[in-house]
Parts: C-alpha cells; sequence; structure tokens
C-alpha cells in the first residue's frame, strides 16, 4: 500500500538573512554539545542555538523556528508523536534526526508532522540543507527519508535496546533476568517491551503476549542474532 504524508501548510516565519533560532532535543548530551559545536561554528553560522536538552516542552517554550528533534529520547521520554505535537504547539518546524534508522517511529513522526528526518551521519552540509528546507516551511526529503518511507510496512522497526530486551525475554528469560542481563531496572524492561509491542500493533502483529512475541521473534530471525 502507498502511504501519502498529509500536506502542511506552514510559511517561514524566519526572515532572510536573520539567524535561525533552533532547540536541539537530545538525551545525550555528548551530541548535544557536538551538534552546538558545528553549528556554532564561523563556516556554519547560519543558526542560533536557543535551547540544548532532553525536554520537548522545554524547548517549546524557547520558541524556537526549528526543533531538532531525537527520535528515541530513551524510555522516560515522551512519545515522538507528542513531542512533535508539543513543539509544533509552539510554531516549531521539527525535524528529526537519530543515529539508527526506526521506520516505524519516523512514519509515525512525519504522519505527526514532522517534516524531514537527517540521521547522525549526516555531512554538516546536508544538516544546514535540512534546517534550512524545514524553516522555510518545506519538507526536507532526503534519500535516507525516502528509503524510511519505502520499507515495508510489516517490520516493526525497534530500536537496538528493544531488539535486545525482546530477544532476551522470547528466549525465555524472566523479566528481572532481562532487566539484569542488559543492566537496567525491571521496570526500564518492561517500556522496551511494551514499546516493541506497540511497535507490532502498528503494523499489525499481535505481540501481546510472551508466546506472541516468540512467534514475531522466530519470524524475523531475532533469536538467531546474538543479544
Amino acid at each position: 500500500m502507498r502511504h501519502v504524508l498529509p500536506a502542511v501548510d506552514r510559511a517561514s516565519t524566519v526572515p532572510p538573512g536573520v539567524l535561525i533560532r533552533l532547540a536541539i532535543i537530545d538525551d545525550h548530551e555528548m551530541v548535544r554539545e557536538a551538534l552546538v559545536a558545528l553549528l556554532s561554528s564561523p563556516e556554519q553560522l547560519f543558526a542560533e542555538v536557543v535551547y540544548r536538552g532532553d525536554s520537548p516542552h522545554e524547548g517549546a517554550a524557547a520558541a524556537p523556528d526549528v526543533a531538532l528533534l531525537d527520535i528515541d529520547l530513551g524510555a522516560g521520554g515522551i512519545s515522538v508523536t507528542d513531542a512533535v505535537a508539543c513543539l509544533m504547539s509552539a510554531g516549531a518546524a521539527v525535524l528529526l534526526i537519530s543515529a539508527f534508522e526506526d521506520p516505524v517511529a519516523v512514519r509515525t513522526a512525519m504522519f505527526a508532522g514532522a517534516l524531514g528526518f537527517v540521521p547522525k551521519r549526516a555531512s554538516p552540509a546536508s544538516l544546514r540543507l535540512a534546517i534550512e528546507t524545514v524553516a522555510g516551511g518545506e519538507f526536507y526529503l532526503s534519500a535516507d527519508l525516502a528509503a524510511i518511507l519505502a520499507t515495508a510496512t510489516e517490520s516493526p522497526g525497534l530500536s537496538p535496546r528493544e531488539l535486545t530486551a525482546l530477544r532476551l525475554y522470547a528466549s525465555g528469560l524472566k523479566l528481572s533476568a532481562v532487566a539484569h542481563r542488559m543492566g537496567i531496572s525491571p521496570h526500564t524492561a518492561k517500556e522496551y517491551l511494551d514499546r516493541a509491542r506497540a511497535k507490532y500493533a502498528q503494523v499489525g502483529r499481535n505481540a501481546r503476549t510472551r508466546t506472541e512475541l516468540y512467534a514475531q521473534a522466530v519470524r524475523d530471525g531475532l533469536l538467531d542474532q546474538e543479544p
């Protein structure tokens, strides 16, 4: 089935020659500081970083023109859909960024109103082009995003931590043992599993019980890989 992104009627609020007000929302401080350093260099001086942190709400309060949003803000973060909605309500254009390509999360965020996606491996020139494009109210349709949107919809697109939790749990370990192996709390392990179940549900594949999770893991060949 072909999926068509909804049209977005958004006019740029950034006058020509004025620095773009940018919020960087990522739960890894090193990534945030690296992006700040990159975007503050004389060669890349086109944006003013008005917020750097891991809170979409605080980022929205800074009234940015563009919000550079990490897709996966961690187990304690709000959903990407809610994060996009929060930022858009403050008038920000949302540009997604991630170290890994999660088709389900990217598609979900795009349908929620995000205007583009760039991987963290993107070049400085590509990042600048993406920021300037969404600041102008236009979609940034890169080759990476086009490939993600064309991905078969039956793939749940689990994150690395969700995959690890699923493999361990589906292999027969109790939740406490999964948490111990991953070095996290049982509550966080359960959140990873719940997010994996939700992503399977989004693509029409039942994974509510351990048996169903096991069946989906076998189908996807996950149990043949090392956690």
